[in-house]
């Protein structure tokens, strides 16, 4: 390579002073160098290689277009063309990438070898994939398969791929359509078949190798696989080793830190704990080496790999180290933010998220409140730039942001960010006939828990009232089961609140109603059987008779024509029809 590189100048000398014979020299020098026959040898710089293709193209052109062309000529403008669109993938200009394909079909008289075609094909899913254009990708990629399919290369088209490219191609696009299980299944042919390549033939796929085991682990991981991920875990980084990154840093690099990542994650989940943080601790000094060369680009992945280290040490003894992840990740995050907001405002929010979640497990109030609040107004930036995708993020922060104020002894504050999150949960609710509305009951309990925190007993009593009966309608369906914990949770907090009520009631001598409420309660304890239930409703009578006796049972005779109760416990295993009551 050194070599070809040190004829350019003389190669573009002889073009000047002989046009055909040393265009030709020039062209095919320059494909030689966009496209290095060694996959050991370290590639030129991307951008590097794309000029080399824009200089290729300028010069067929001129070949093709002069007097007394050659049919070759017009051949060599279209595959330059092509190697043209493969550098501008490589830099990421797809658009460019595009044009510059339908540029080398137009291209007249050019022979279009199958070989060519299908290398046009894998270009053109993988322009459409930088795009965003999944479905025009997924049909390029299948039709790029079938073509390589029925390809035998011969040595000198080796350089224009092979099925296993396509393959992973083809694999990617699945995995980014969510389609894991034939991503999966595609990844493990294109694995296969590089396994049974003769070495020869696997030096020309070293680098799809890496990138298929790795992203094969990635998806396996997304389907919950950990002990396969875990047995192709050796085999990927032993394909993703030292020589390989000094070879081709900018690609392996980044693939080794998400291995790693992915291996902590399965380790974890299968009971490994020590190896899952050693491996994570692997892919964070992986990506700190990256950021050091080229932070802008690969901070991001940093981030990622101390969200998974942070995840790895979420244990009681690890707690400062978990924090000290977080914070870093965090600050990584908020460095981004600053300067592309529009970019990186979502991964912020995430990381003051985990991070105000790490503070309450720490026991730590007023740090996950100044957590979560900076989280709140990260996810509230990205909800104004695209609702759609941010605003149910932004309801669920909001909501643990009330729970943080409320432990922090802020009950005004609790209930301010509580009555948003309900507000923005009911609106999507609303907007979305798919959506959970048990959602809606889940963050009307956080509400009344604020509010029974501030000692606004009757507005407590009625989200929870509201939250039951939601729930209760949710329940009545053929799949009651996963209801069944915040029908509980919410009986339980409705419960507390009435006694609560009571005895505050009781406090004030208001009377009237305070039987109103352990009448509620009552009723409440005869349409269910949690014995929590029972036994709050069973100590808050006792308590108001003993303390109250002169008030509470007069009362209670008024308002029901009866004595008051001097046995509340419900004996019947059988659930009453009984509607939950409107609340005070």
């Amino acid at each position: 390579m050194g070599l070809v590189r040190a004829l350019l100048p003389l190669s573009r000398a002889a073009a000047r002073l002989s046009p055909g014979p040393g265009r030709r020299l020039l062209g095919a020098l320059l494909t030689r160098c966009v496209s290095p026959y060694w996959v050991l040898l370290r590639p030129p710089p991307s951008l590097r290689r794309l000029a080399w293709a824009e200089e290729a193209v300028a010069v067929y052109r001129a070949l093709a277009g002069a007097e007394g062309a050659r049919p070759r000529d017009r051949d060599l403008l279209a595959r330059s063309l092509v190697q043209h669109a493969y550098t501008l993938v490589l830099v990421g200009r797809c658009e460019e990438a595009y044009a510059t394909l339908d540029a080398s079909s137009d291209v007249p008289g050019a022979p279009w070898p199958a070989a060519q075609r299908a290398l046009r094909l894998h270009l053109r899913a993988q322009a459409e994939f930088g795009l965003a254009r999944l479905d025009d990708a997924l049909g390029s990629a299948r039709e790029c398969v079938a073509e390589y399919r029925s390809l035998v290369p011969s040595r000198r088209d080796r350089s224009l791929g092979a099925l296993p490219g396509a393959l992973r191609t083809h694999a990617l696009v699945l995995a980014a359509l969510r389609r894991r299980e034939e991503s999966v299944a595609a990844y493990e042919e294109c694995v296969a078949l590089l396994r049974s390549m003769p070495l020869r033939e696997l030096s020309h796929a070293l680098l799809v190798r890496v990138r298929a085991l790795c992203e094969l682990i990635s998806g396996l991981v997304a389907l919950g696989r950990y002990e396969q991920a875990l047995s192709v875990g050796r085999e990927a980084r032993d394909a993703a080793d030292p020589i390989m990154l000094r070879a081709v840093p900018e690609t392996v690099g980044p693939l080794r830190v998400t291995l790693f990542a992915d291996l902590a994650r399965c380790l974890q989940v299968t009971g490994d704990l020590p190896a899952a943080r050693a491996t994570a601790a692997e892919a964070v000094a992986e990506a700190r080496t990256l950021a050091a060369r080229n932070p802008a680009a690969v901070e991001p992945l940093l981030i990622m790999a101390l969200d998974r280290l942070g995840d790895q040490l979420d244990e009681p003894e690890h707690r400062p180290a978990e924090l000290a992840a977080r914070r870093e990740a965090a600050d990584l995050a908020a460095a981004l933010a600053s300067e592309q907001p529009e970019v990186h405002d979502p991964l912020l929010a995430v990381c003051l998220d985990r991070l105000a979640a790490c503070h309450t497990d720490a026991g730590d109030h007023r740090g996950a409140v100044r957590a979560g609040e900076r989280a709140v107004a990260a996810y509230r930036r990205a909800a104004d730039r695209d609702p759609r995708a941010h605003e149910p993020q932004l309801a669920r922060v909001l909501a643990d942001l009330s729970e943080s104020r409320l432990d922090d002894g802020d009950p005004e504050g609790a209930i301010g960010a509580a009555r948003e999150a309900v507000a923005r949960t009911r609106r999507l609710a609303e907007s979305d006939r798919s959506a959970d509305h048990a959602l809606t009951a889940r963050r009307l309990r956080v509400l009344g828990r604020a509010l029974r925190g501030a000692g606004e007993h009757g507005a407590a009593v009625a989200c929870y009232t509201e939250s039951e009966s939601i729930l209760v309608d949710a329940s009545a369906g053929p799949e009651a089961g996963p209801y069944a914990l915040s029908l509980d949770a919410a009986r339980r907090g409705l419960a507390r609140t009435l006694d609560a009520e009571a005895q505050a009631r009781l406090a004030d001598g208001r009377a009237d109603d305070a039987v109103a409420a352990l009448r509620s309660l009552l009723a409440l304890t005869r349409r269910t059987d949690q014995p929590d239930v029972h036994g709050r409703c069973v100590a808050a009578f006792a308590e108001a008779r003993e303390r109250y006796p002169d008030t509470v049972v007069p009362a209670w005779t008024r308002a029901s024509g009866q004595g008051f109760p001097t046995f509340v416990y419900r004996l019947s295993g059988t659930v009453s029809e009984e509607r939950p009551p409107g609340g005070s």
